[in-house]
């Protein structure tokens, strides 16, 4: 616990740190999001341990959000482009000094239309794309020799969808969002039970296996606020973030639910208002 509270600190300084140059989100063109989170986590590997292990993570994000073609005020197309980074330890309760040390990497990179133009509502903005996603996380438990290593790896299209509102006031402004995405296609690394990776590392047969609904349901939303100081913005929210997938006769679930703490900085590519 003292741990992940030093890493809390150390991450929150470095959002003061750049948050110094912080413009607010006065500029839509082309903006960035440096977060970071800490909650809880739930997960369940098949190949590992049928017991459901449960801890605490943490995580650092940069997100971007530019638009496809600055100098065109009539451009809706926005695309968006984020790298996570998260780690975690976890324990089962049942088995006494057993315990999984996990981390992970995941990213992408999406389109979307926006149809705040068309809505014409002052600070009222909805807007829906494809996002093309890649995750890694990987899991070592102490306890086995035999299987000491797991890990979820997929590349999936995503649906991408969000709605925010903005409220202006003198020297400051407030922006509510809501983002949320889901997988719907794609491929993902699910390993037979009795498959050592020593055996994996010879071939990789029936080890890829497509995904989709069928088999593959997954769910990230957010819920944040910005707020907008003289110097500086902040990102305060809460994450949710769900997955779970069905492959040679295994289950795999994961499940985290964070709280959320960023800072939002622009380039300066255009003096469009928000």
């Amino acid at each position: 616990m003292k741990t992940f509270l030093r890493h809390i600190t150390l991450l929150i300084s470095l959002c003061c740190i750049v948050n110094v140059h912080a413009e607010g989100f006065k500029c839509p063109m082309h903006e960035n999001v440096l977060t970071l989170t800490y909650g809880g986590i739930w997960q369940n590997d098949e190949y590992l341990s049928p017991l459901l292990y449960s801890g605490q993570a943490i995580s650092i994000q940069q997100e971007w959000w530019t638009s496809f073609l600055n100098n065109n005020p009539n451009n809706d197309w926005e695309h968006v482009g984020k790298v996570h980074v998260s780690a975690a330890i976890t324990d089962n309760n049942r088995a006494i000094l057993n315990r999984q040390y996990v981390l992970g990497v995941d990213g992408g990179w999406g389109a979307h239309y926006s149809f705040q133009r068309l809505i014409d509502v002052k600070g009222l903005n909805v807007f829906v794309g494809p996002y093309l996603h890649f995750d890694l996380m990987g899991r070592n438990i102490t306890s086995y020799e035999n299987k000491p290593y797991s890990m979820d790896l997929s590349a999936n299209l995503r649906a991408h969808a969000g709605v925010s509102y903005t409220i202006h006031a003198p020297k400051t402004a407030y922006r509510f969002q809501y983002t949320i995405m889901t997988d719907l296609a794609g491929a993902m690394f699910a390993p037979d039970y009795w498959q050592s990776y020593y055996e994996m590392n010879q071939s990789l047969q029936g080890t890829i296996v497509g995904s989709s609904v069928h088999n593959r349901q997954t769910l990230m939303h957010e819920l944040s606020i910005d707020l907008q100081f003289r110097r500086s913005t902040w990102r305060v929210g809460v994450r949710h973030e769900y997955l779970q997938y069905k492959a040679n006769n295994l289950h795999f679930s994961r499940e985290q639910v964070c709280l959320v703490i960023g800072t939002v900085f622009n380039h300066q590519l255009s003096k469009t208002a928000l």
